[in-house]
């Protein structure tokens, strides 16, 4: 059955390519005949094909996702520290495929088909449903990427100037559509649909609501300063999650098997998850990781977020659980168990580990499932582990964090029963087992201790209008790094708390540093055990440089400042390609139009 259903939605995805991208709405080319759309089977094989660009996973054979490292969403935040650093982008291209409309219209061809269709009634509110989510979908990654964009809501003919070169709807209005969009689905999508957690059902729809409107609602607080549209988006995303939570979903057994499973069939906490079968559909996450030297590997930022044992921050005043970071085994002890799942169980360094070695001496290890180690399932491009799209974890979190967002604009009241059903519900994990928390104010405690962790973030200096993060805001926060930690969202949180200074290396020192190393003490320790031969010594350890003169040191993988990130106000949202601007500009003075104008981002 598991072939099957990877053969068939590889069929449908040649029906609608990924690549089949322009700049602005295209010309017919996908079915289009209102006999078409009269045949469930046929809207159906038609929205399968956009699985594969909504809810990519792992990706497909080397091609690199979201998850860990490799796509600008994974690399442009604070949990990793790399070798070479990438940068955000520097200068407005000409093109670019993000710019896109080609989707929409898509999915607009669909909805204006099965609006005229014959189908009986449930039949076609569940398919304008779905067709309202995907519309609701591409349009919060336009908003996500590019602020404010023209809205279509209809299909555009070759022939229609005006609309084919409308000027940018405000970003409200466009989130404004999209929440039409969703509550439209959330009530007409079925509840079950074909496979639970491979195809889009209801719950896949609130799932991905408050996922959406936690963005724009704290977008909306942090960036934009409007209070107002702030708490409607964080309302509908509260509501949202909390539809999810009552729908039978538990938190499983075990953190690590989320990401490295061979199936996520039948886990209690997946609402979506993308399947991989050997010889039909494959990837490579789990070889980056295993196979592969890290040039970007877990920062020192990351690893210090974890809390000890007690659930008290490392730096927090009496905490003598923390053993301190001098050496691997001491910086390991008492710590969260989810750190254990997140890297190697030792320091993997240059010169040592031979090819794979982690950059920053810390190795990740989320996605390797030691099973399927010198086999074709774990190796190369072939890897057969399932990818989890969509998570009962996540949402908890979405709805902690949208509940505590309104209760700061004094529009709700937190209460124990919002920490028991979220954040206490992930921590009874039973490979996880924290302390629970409480509230105590406007703070957490924890075993009758106040969570007070110095290293709060009270504000930049260095960043003009930069906000102190409230305790509770902060360990909320926290919990949702840790508990989704590489999974390609940390980029867009920093985006939407107005905190990508995180990602800056010179205003983030620890996220140019890695583990502690005394080079001399480590070569005499690892050579007590080495073979004959085998010795290490100083001269092996060069290509490791570190943060101060002599011998030890935290490790810096960059070594030069002068070749580190930096970030620009500019960088939260995407320039618009230089070509789109002038193609606008061509055609209004061919048509004598002032109105037909594209404007640029703010700083491009």
């Amino acid at each position: 059955m598991k072939t099957k259903i990877l053969a068939i939605l590889a069929l449908a995805g040649s029906i609608v390519s990924c690549s089949d991208y322009l700049e602005r709405p295209p010309y017919d080319k996908v079915e289009n005949s209102p006999e078409f759309y009269n045949s469930e089977n046929n809207v159906r094989s038609t929205v399968n094909g956009w699985y594969d660009i909504y809810f990519t996973g792992y990706e497909t054979g080397w091609t690199r996702s979201d998850f860990f490292d490799g796509t600008d969403r994974a690399n442009w935040c604070d949990d990793l520290a790399q070798e070479s650093a990438t940068y955000f982008t520097t200068v407005a291209p000409s093109t670019s495929t993000n710019w896109s409309f080609a989707n929409v219209r898509r999915i607009n061809l669909l909805f204006e088909g099965v609006t005229a269709s014959t189908l009986p009634e449930e039949v076609k509110n569940h398919w304008l449903g779905i067709a309202r989510f995907f519309r609701g979908m591409e349009y919060a990654r336009l908003v996500r990427m590019f602020g404010d964009v023209p809205y279509y809501d209809h299909v555009v003919l070759n022939t229609d100037v005006k609309d084919l070169y409308k000027p940018r709807d405000s970003r409200e209005y466009v989130m404004d559509k999209v929440a039409e969009d969703f509550e439209f689905a959330s009530k007409f999508v079925r509840q079950s649909d074909g496979t639970k957690g491979l195809t889009v059902n209801r719950d896949v729809v609130n799932a991905f609501i408050s996922r959406v409107m936690l963005f724009e609602g704290t977008w909306q607080k942090y960036v934009e300063k409007n209070d107002e549209y702030a708490a409607k988006y964080l309302q509908i995303a509260k509501t949202a999650a909390e539809t999810v939570m009552s729908s039978g979903y538990t938190i499983s057994d075990n953190y690590k098997a989320l990401t490295n499973s061979i199936s996520l069939a039948g886990n209690p906490e997946i609402i979506l998850y993308r399947e991989y079968e050997e010889g039909v559909i494959t990837h490579a996450e789990m070889s980056w990781q295993s196979e592969q030297t890290l040039g970007n590997a877990p920062s020192k930022d990351l690893i210090d977020s974890y809390l000890t044992t007690n659930g008290l921050p490392i730096a927090q005043a009496g905490n003598d659980q923390y053993k301190g970071d001098k050496t691997f085994k001491d910086e390991m002890t008492n710590r969260d168990p989810r750190l254990s799942y997140n890297i190697v169980d030792s320091l993997c360094l240059n010169g040592v580990t031979g090819a794979v070695y982690g950059i920053s001496g810390y190795m990740g290890n989320r996605f390797v499932n030691t099973d399927l180690m010198n086999t074709p399932g774990g190796q190369s491009s072939t890897n057969i582990t399932d990818a989890p799209i969509m998570k009962l974890n996540e949402v908890m979190l979405n709805y902690l964090e949208a509940a505590a967002e309104l209760a700061q604009l004094g529009k709700y009241t937190l209460t124990q029963t919002d920490l028991d059903n979220t954040i206490n519900a992930i921590r009874d994990r039973a490979d996880v087992k924290m302390p629970h928390v409480t509230l105590k104010g406007d703070q957490f405690e924890v075993e009758g201790v106040v969570v007070d962790d110095p290293n709060r973030d009270k504000g930049y200096a260095e960043v003009p209008g930069d906000y102190a993060v409230p305790s509770i805001i902060w360990e909320i926060r926290r919990e949702r790094r840790i508990e989704l930690v590489y999974e390609g969202i940390r980029f867009d949180d920093i985006r939407r708390w107005g905190k990508l200074h995180y990602a800056d290396m010179v205003l983030n020192k620890k996220l140019n540093l890695g583990s502690w190393l005394d080079k001399e003490a480590y070569i005499e320790e690892f050579n007590k055990t080495a073979p004959a031969g085998k010795e290490l010594t100083l001269e092996k350890l060069e290509a490791i440089y570190l943060d101060r003169a002599g011998n030890a040191g935290y490790i810096k993988p960059i070594p030069s400042d002068l070749n580190v990130r930096t970030y620009a106000d500019k960088d939260y949202l995407y320039p618009i390609p230089t070509g789109q601007i002038s193609l606008y500009k061509s055609k209004s003075e061919q048509l004598g139009d002032p109105s037909i104008k594209l404007e640029q981002n703010p700083g491009w």
